[in-house]
């Protein structure tokens, strides 16, 4: 299974603009390197005629989740749920949690855990676009159930 990268561009870390903007020229780069990525799964199966592999558009997935949050059951998609270790501090990234910081809200309502990690809810959709959708444009050329069938 391969996985593409995740929309970068978007992630609390990267994303100081205002809401719902997101750092287009990071996205683009990312776009053409998961392009390429899953133009492999073709020429792998043209080389290991006998090799199943399947990719999972992450950055489908997630960037239709920050899109519209509200519609896969997210609030805020522009934030972390929890204080993040500013970049100006010692060992600060602005994408780990804070030791001891504060949450904002209901963690549950947020894309995003930290700077650049979805929650677990998301990751859950994730798994379950994988093992069942059909859209090629979320997996190629098959899903993880169908994988496991052959």
């Amino acid at each position: 299974m391969l996985m593409s990268v995740n929309p970068l561009g978007c992630v609390p870390m990267v994303n100081a603009l205002p809401k719902g903007i997101c750092v287009k020229a990071l996205n683009q780069a990312i776009t053409l390197f998961n392009d390429s990525l899953k133009s492999l799964i073709d020429v792998a199966k043209a080389d290991m005629p006998t090799s199943n592999l399947v990719f999972v558009n992450l950055y489908k997935i997630i960037r239709d989740i920050i899109k519209n949050p509200a519609s896969k059951g997210f609030k805020d998609a522009n934030n972390a749920c929890c204080e993040l270790v500013p970049s100006n501090q010692l060992r600060g990234s602005g994408v780990l949690s804070k030791k001891g910081g504060k949450t904002f809200g209901d963690g549950s309502a947020h894309v995003f855990f930290d700077g650049l990690h979805p929650i677990e809810a998301v990751n859950i959709q994730i798994a379950a676009k994988a093992f069942t959708s059909y859209l090629q444009s979320e997996v190629y050329p098959i899903n993880v159930n169908q994988l496991a069938k052959l």
